[in-house]
């Protein structure tokens, strides 16, 4: 067998330390812990951002279709040669002018009527999702549907089409609110995450959504509480849907019943302001899936079913999800409505009596 030499061991080691350990931003105003940190560094790794003279990334800041361009053609290898485009606004002095021309060339990107580029224009998360299904040629197309997007969008297909390709997901209230500026950090991820499997956002497979509508007033009666009702006032509370509760006595906050309601990849919680909160439902929802509460794991849950059909007063509802606990609680959740009924010891506790429009 040939020796290796111990300095070549050494080399070997040393090596194989530098590489192991986790990559550190050169820029200024970027530390491990913040969101989209990983995905930004990665970048910065590829030589797809740069950031500005002072040293830093400006995270925060709201990107510009000029900055999309450059970051989307260098992820793509595009020529970045300043030269004269076919916009009014971009020549060939400007810093993006040749990513600009190759991504119109690619068909990427195009300009508005008016034969503009307008580079210094914030993009939005509908652009982005044009900008991103176009660069990747993407066409595969989520069936998820929000309540902010039509057919009639431009962004409409692209939207879906990034949603299958789990590069983001929509917000809690069934939104994906195309308007919103997207920030540097964020058009990071959605860039990182489109180039390297690693980085995506994935939702169990066909995931159906359990969060109550907003656009819904929810009645319900209950042995704990009487009867009582939940409406939503178009407000956040900490990245949570803040539900108005309201009963027999008035206005719930006051008596400590509003309720905070959110979803992500791992499930659905509901929670309380100020207060703890508690995986409701845990994803994927597949028979046999279990939890405990998290603050009393001697309560366990366990799902029971996945296709059930449930009758309450409020009407029929399918795929409904039975959860059954070791306490004998049976919990029964529909798509797109959350808890519609708690049976114990085979009576029914709580139920879903109507749903009426706001």
């Amino acid at each position: 067998m040939k020796k290796v030499s111990f300095l070549v061991v050494l080399l070997i080691f040393a090596l194989n330390s530098f590489g192991g350990s986790a990559l550190a931003s050169t820029f200024t105003d970027l530390q491990e812990g913040q969101r989209f940190y990983e995905e930004m560094v990665y970048l910065e790794g590829e030589g797809i951002i740069t950031g500005f003279p002072d040293e830093t990334f400006r995270p925060d800041e709201e990107v510009t279709r000029a900055a999309a361009a450059i970051m989307i053609g260098r992820a793509l290898d595009l020529d970045g040669k300043q030269r004269d485009t076919s916009f009014l606004d971009v020549s060939a002095d400007q810093k993006a002018s040749g990513y600009i021309a190759a991504a119109v060339e690619k068909g990427i990107i195009q300009g508005f009527e008016d034969n503009t580029y307008r580079p210094n224009q914030t993009v939005t998360r509908g652009q982005m999702a044009i900008f991103l299904s176009r660069a990747f040629e993407l066409t595969v197309e989520s069936d998820a549907s929000f309540k902010d997007i039509s057919p009639s969008m431009k962004s409409y297909t692209h939207i879906k089409r990034i949603i299958a390709e789990n590069l983001t997901q929509g917000y809690p209230d069934n939104t994906f609110r195309p308007d919103a500026k997207v920030t540097r950090a964020q058009f990071s991820a959605f860039l990182a995450r489109a180039l390297d499997d690693k980085f995506k956002v994935e939702m169990p497979p066909a995931q159906m959504s359990y969060l109550k509508d907003p656009s819904k007033v929810y009645y319900y009666e209950s042995d704990y509480m009487g009867s009582f009702y939940m409406e939503y006032p178009n407000e956040e509370y900490d990245g949570w849907n803040l539900w108005d509760v309201y009963t027999d006595y008035g206005y719930g906050y006051e008596f400590g019943y509003s309720l905070l309601e959110r979803e992500d990849s791992e499930g659905y919680y509901l929670g309380y302001p100020e207060s703890e909160y508690y995986m409701d439902l845990k994803y994927p929802v597949v028979v046999g899936q279990t939890w405990g509460t998290g603050y009393d794991d001697e309560i366990q849950y366990v799902i029971t079913s996945t296709n059930m059909t449930v009758t309450t007063a409020a009407g029929t509802f399918d795929n409904v999800v039975e959860v059954t606990s070791n306490d004998e609680l049976v919990t029964y959740f529909a798509p797109n409505v959350g808890r519609i009924k708690e049976v114990y010891e085979g009576y029914t506790v709580t139920e879903l009596t109507q749903i009426e429009n706001q």
